[in-house]
């Protein structure tokens, strides 16, 4: 496999904070970061009268984010490889977003082909998950 990438719905989250570009640029950028990723751009977009999309550019592949403050609901696809572990950043997501619940589908990349990489910094392929907040 080349990457994982991990399909996530967001439910119950914050309206104001789906509707805030900035501050979910910056969530998703710090994400990145956490996880050992390189940022190497971005681009966020305001809808009006509310919702935001966006894309963070990693050399090791994408976070995208698109959000429906009105029902409180985002969809958001994290794609990594090169041994970034993609539940780093779905973790610090989720964290900062406190949904009420989440689901998440998980997809292996790029089959049959393995990149040339150390196979201890390749993450053990993630358990589809589902929370509550309480």
């Amino acid at each position: 496999m080349l990457g994982i990438h991990i399909i996530v719905e967001l439910h119950g989250v914050n309206s104001e904070l789906l509707n805030d570009k900035e501050k979910l640029r910056d969530i998703l950028i710090r994400a990145a970061e956490v996880s050992g990723s390189t940022v190497i751009g971005d681009v966020f977009h305001q809808f009006s009268p509310h919702g935001v999309t966006g894309i963070i550019g990693i050399k090791e592949s994408h976070i995208s984010i698109h959000t429906w403050p009105e029902f409180g609901y985002a969809a958001l696809d994290i794609f990594t490889c090169r041994g970034i572990d993609p539940n780093m950043i779905l973790d610090f997501i989720v964290k900062e977003f406190q949904p009420e619940y989440y689901t998440t589908m998980i997809m292996s990349r790029g089959e049959p082909y393995v990149e040339d990489i150390d196979e201890s910094k390749i993450p053990k392929f993630p358990t589809i998950k589902k929370t509550v907040k309480s």
